[in-house]
């Protein structure tokens, strides 16, 4: 179904950040992004409920933001340990080598932990935030929009395999209506 509906782009993510402090010294000192919003609420946006908590904006160079929440009063103590990946993680892209291997620098100079993987389309840096959040830093390969065009002409396909490969197992583990398309 394609609506026709234009979608620009992604104006912001958010999370939850175990402190405001700590999440603007990692984003801004650290990795270099602008502050650029940090607002104090003491009720729930849009509706008469007290609550306090901060929303901190950090702006990237395409106009577009990550964001967080600090919520010290409702947040679990445990909530905040290194997530996987393929649960949540946040790719954001680089220009060259040069900008990918200047932040794995940047990085080892406070001794963060950090690993490289080549992907083919793409070269990729991963480390987890402060919050337990899998940032990962892109840098396309040269032929990266060929890849993508060849994986495109045959997407629907792969989804159309991988379906039947594996819909049995998902019925039986997540239930058949909650795979039903709405």
């Amino acid at each position: 179904m394609n609506t026709n509906i234009p979608i620009n782009n992604i104006h912001h993510v958010a999370f939850r950040c175990r402190d405001a402090e700590q999440t603007r010294w990692f984003y801004e000192d650290v990795l270099g992004l602008k502050l650029a919003a940090a607002m104090a609420f003491d009720h729930l946006s849009g509706t008469d409920k007290r609550i306090e908590y901060m929303h901190i904006f950090f702006e990237m160079v395409d106009g577009n933001y990550i964001a967080f929440f600090d919520d010290p009063y409702n947040a679990p103590s445990d909530f905040f340990v290194d997530m996987n990946g393929f649960d949540s993680h946040v790719a954001v892209e680089v220009e060259s080598m040069e900008h990918l291997k200047a932040i794995e620098s940047k990085l080892n100079s406070i001794n963060w932990d950090s690993f490289i993987i080549d992907h083919e389309f793409v070269t990729s840096l991963y480390i987890f935030d402060p919050n337990g959040i899998q940032l990962e830093f892109t840098c396309r390969a040269l032929d990266h929009n060929k890849i993508m065009a060849e994986d495109a002409s045959k997407a629907h396909q792969e989804i159309k395999d991988w379906t039947e490969r594996t819909r049995s197992l998902k019925e039986e583990k997540f239930g058949e209506k909650s795979l039903a398309k709405k």
